[in-house]
């Protein structure tokens, strides 16, 4: 991997992960689960279908809120009842997306940092920031890499 990539999923990997913890944002307080991981996973292949018809619709967002993401989920039926087929929730879907990207990239750039660094960074997490991290490390890669 050159190092431009690495620098570059590194920066994400800190712009995601620099939230103090005493940050009000819903995403930074949401706790995964094992079965709630289990049925995202179950979700995602009829999930990955539906994205590829809607890459067309790309509205220029960069940065998409939870709310905006909640919105964008509502405005679409078919993912609506793929996510209602799995026991999922839309906002619940939406939080733990958010929660699952954070977490895993952490747990992703983990082993590219020096512990020191990890340590000072994971000491500015939530408690269920941190609980999520503890969770896909104990679960493994599979937990965090849903649909290829």
């Amino acid at each position: 991997m050159k190092a431009s990539r690495i620098a570059a999923s590194l920066l994400v990997a800190l712009s995601l992960c620099a939230a103090p913890a005493f940050a009000a944002d819903p995403e930074e307080h949401f706790l995964l689960t094992p079965a709630l991981l289990a049925k995202i996973k179950a979700a995602a292949p009829e999930l990955k279908k539906l994205e590829k018809d809607e890459d067309e619709k790309d509205d220029g967002k960069d940065q998409l809120s939870v709310d905006d993401y909640v919105k964008a989920i509502n405005a679409e039926p078919r993912a609506r009842a793929v996510l209602a087929k799995h026991g999922l929730g839309v906002r619940d879907f939406a939080l733990s997306t958010f929660a699952l990207v954070h977490a895993g990239m952490f747990v992703g750039m983990e082993p590219m940092m020096n512990k020191k660094q990890a340590a000072e960074m994971l000491g500015g997490f939530t408690k269920e920031q941190k609980a999520n991290i503890a969770l896909l490390r104990k679960m493994g890669p599979e937990a965090y890499t849903l649909a290829r």
